[in-house]
């Protein structure tokens, strides 16, 4: 599981696969002490973990990240833990940031597909919630873990952190609180995920009890079976945890809200300056402009002792999260009270809070544009300089695409602002206007001249959105073609068939059903001359000679061709008469198709697809062209050279077939689109999930 950047050496990591079971863990308890004590905690320790394990959920999502201007997909795997009977579950925002398909594994196994109720980067928190009405009819009710108290932790506390590694089943592993209020110092660097600071408002639990990759979002519990933790990070040879009081109440507010909703008051601050001789407090480094911290009065500099009525407590990076506990804590529209310092007078300010806005909007994939790009959020607006929210965000672009061979080129951070004279205020704006111009069934290209916002500037830009990748085909006029694959006949070659000739083309394939076939021509015929001019293939670089022998002649003609051929009584020289035959149609000529939401491409095949791949002559099917890299058809295991023989049972020979077919299983609404393919000697079934991708 890709984990929050974090400055340290993780302990964790999903090439860490070693497990501990509940028995092992608790046996090498028993190790390390002694007598009859040791021996029923040990049993005692079994018994508890055995009651908490069937709460614990793997969890398996299907996250899209921006990359060459789209949204890959890759399969990412973490933990969560039962918290109602509804279905709740609890884990870390970043096992289910970035996704909208899950699918969970209880304790027996047994697979439920969930949805993302909500999820709190700056705490690192979501909740997911299981598809109830998936279970079987009689199951037995959900194993819910109840939380305790984390405040109440004290280093030496026994606690085992649970969860499901790489992608295995459910493990356990015990160890003791080292701290359990860790502040992640500055000088480390922050823990960023989704823009926000996470050490903003979490105290970690500091612990020994290992942790690897996948484990991320399992419960750390203690000795009575209670959630005291939500486990995150690895912090060199330890591990972190959220508090459990905390993941309690991020969890309420999102099942009630699905979001929690914090005051914000406009103010940054940062650690007391030594050259202040302060005592205690923090220091406003910044207020927002138009905030209700600058309408209030608050000024950098000024030293904020309390807030909310309370005192700041805590050196440094906890006096820093103290604050920000009390701001976020209060509702919008609440007032908070701050008592401050103005050089030395003392003075005081009642801020009414705003509603804190996420630090970062959920990326969008446009395909026309050839972009990845996303709402403007008010951090982002001021991080980049930007007089207003109003427009949307390239946050990646793909070289070859519209955006980036637009005139002149869109670059990444580059503001759309609007489209053909329209105002785009928002990503919703730049769907509507882009559906409109090009919808889905579109093909070819539809030129819009976009207004975009760069570096304080307003450029213009021309832009030819398109949904599918230009192809420019000019049919060939069909030469003649002899029915063969052929080597040339070196010097060397020649002595070791013991032919006395000048060179040659010796037959390497007669392909089935062709002329060359009925007329008696055989692998290892070596072609002499065609109607009496000699076939001069003596070099590796002549291989195509015969070939453009063959071209100079009509269609239909009947051609003498001089051959050796070695036989089993000895080695002669004859005629055949062959009719040269139309070339067969090149596969850059083959009627295609482009999946563009499924992200592969299809085509008829063609006859050099039967020689390159050495189909069998009776098998039909559509051959996959190409299959976009981390799509989702790739997500399911397709690839290209794949032959698609059938849709959901219905058998397709053209693309044509495959369309409708395709077409018939999506409108159907099944969840589920499977394919029967042929693949270097053998058959199996490619199964694309739909519910994701369908989206709009």
């Amino acid at each position: 599981m890709n984990r929050p950047r974090l400055p340290v050496p993780a302990a964790v990591g999903a090439a860490c696969l070693s497990l501990l079971s509940v028995t092992a863990c608790t046996r090498e308890a028993a190790q390390v002490t002694a007598g009859g004590a040791a021996s029923a905690a040990m049993t005692e320790n079994t018994d508890m973990l055995a009651k908490v394990f069937p709460s614990i959920v793997r969890i398996e999502a299907i996250r899209e990240q921006p990359r060459d201007g789209r949204l890959t997909k890759a399969w990412v795997g973490g933990s969560g833990v039962i918290i109602s009977q509804e279905g709740y579950l609890l884990t870390n925002c970043h096992v289910a940031e970035d996704a909208n398909y899950y699918r969970c594994y209880l304790y027996d196994g047994e697979m439920i597909e969930a949805v993302r109720i909500g999820q709190d980067p700056m705490t690192d928190l979501a909740v997911l919630k299981l598809d109830l009405t998936q279970r079987k009819k009689g199951a037995a009710p959900l194993q819910v873990t109840n939380f305790g108290d984390s405040d109440k932790l004290v280093p030496g506390n026994v606690v085992f952190a649970l969860g499901s590694p790489g992608f295995l089943s459910q493990s356990s592993t015990r160890g003791i609180v080292a701290n359990p209020t860790l502040t992640m110092s500055e000088n480390i660097g922050p823990m960023m995920l989704r823009g926000e600071n996470v050490g903003t408002l979490v105290h970690w639990i500091l612990h020994d009890a290992t942790i690897y990759g996948g484990n991320s979002g399992g419960p750390l519990v203690n000795t009575k079976g209670e959630v005291i933790g939500i486990n995150e990070i690895g912090v060199v040879s330890l591990s972190g945890a959220i508090p459990a009081n905390l993941a309690r109440e991020v969890a309420d507010q999102i099942i009630r809200n699905k979001r929690v909703i914090r005051g914000w008051s406009g103010i940054t601050v940062q650690e007391k300056l030594e050259s202040l001789n302060q005592s205690s407090g923090v220091v406003v480094a910044d207020v927002a402009e138009g905030s209700p911290a600058a309408a209030a009065g608050i000024k950098a500099g000024d030293v904020i002792v309390a807030a909310a009525g309370k005192t700041i407590e805590g050196e440094k990076e906890k006096a820093v999260a103290h604050f920000y506990r009390l701001e976020t804590a209060q509702a919008p529209g609440s007032e908070l009270a701050i008592d401050f310092l103005r050089g030395t007078a003392k003075q005081s300010a009642r801020v009414k809070l705003d509603v804190r806005e996420l630090a970062q909007a959920d990326d969008k994939e446009f395909k026309a544009w050839g972009a990845v790009v996303r709402d403007l959020t008010r951090d982002l607006a001021r991080d980049a300089r930007l007089p207003e929210k109003k427009g949307v965000w390239i946050q990646n672009i793909r070289p070859g695409g519209a955006a980036g061979q637009a005139e002149p080129d869109l670059r990444v951070q580059d503001v759309i602002v609007g489209v053909n004279g329209q105002p785009v205020n928002n990503v919703a704006d730049l769907v509507a206007i882009t559906e409109k111009i090009i919808p889905e069934d579109t093909t070819g290209t539809k030129t819009v001249l976009a207004s975009i916002r760069r570096d304080g500037a307003l450029l213009s830009s021309v832009v030819e959105l398109r949904l599918t990748s230009p192809k420019n085909i000019t049919p060939q006029a069909r030469r003649a073609w002899l029915g063969v694959s052929s080597q040339p006949l070196t010097p060397k070659l020649a002595t070791q068939l013991g032919i006395k000739a000048d060179g040659g083309a010796r037959v390497t394939r007669v392909h089935p059903g062709t002329k060359a076939e009925a007329a008696g021509l055989k692998v290892g015929d070596v072609i002499l001359a065609v109607d009496g001019q000699d076939v001069n293939e003596r070099r590796q670089e002549d291989a195509d000679v015969l070939a453009r022998m063959i071209r100079q002649y009509r269609v239909g003609t009947e051609a003498k061709f001089s051959l050796w051929r070695e036989t089993a009584e000895n080695n002669k020289r004859l005629e055949l008469a062959i009719v040269l035959e139309a070339q067969p149609t090149p596969s850059a000529e083959m009627p295609e198709w482009e999946d563009i939401k499924l992200e592969y491409e299809v085509r008829d095949v063609a006859f050099d697809d039967r020689v390159r791949l050495q189909l069998p002559g009776n098998l039909s099917g559509v051959l996959v062209s190409s299959v976009v890299s981390a799509g989702w058809s790739y997500l399911a295991g397709l690839r290209s050279d794949d032959l698609i023989m059938e849709i959901d049972g219905t058998k397709v020979a053209t693309v044509a077939e495959l369309q409708r077919a395709r077409n018939a299983v999506v409108s159907s609404g099944k969840g589920h689109l499977v394919m029967l393919v042929y693949r270097r000697g053998e058959t199996g079934f490619i199964e694309i999930n739909l519910k994701q991708p369908l989206k709009p």
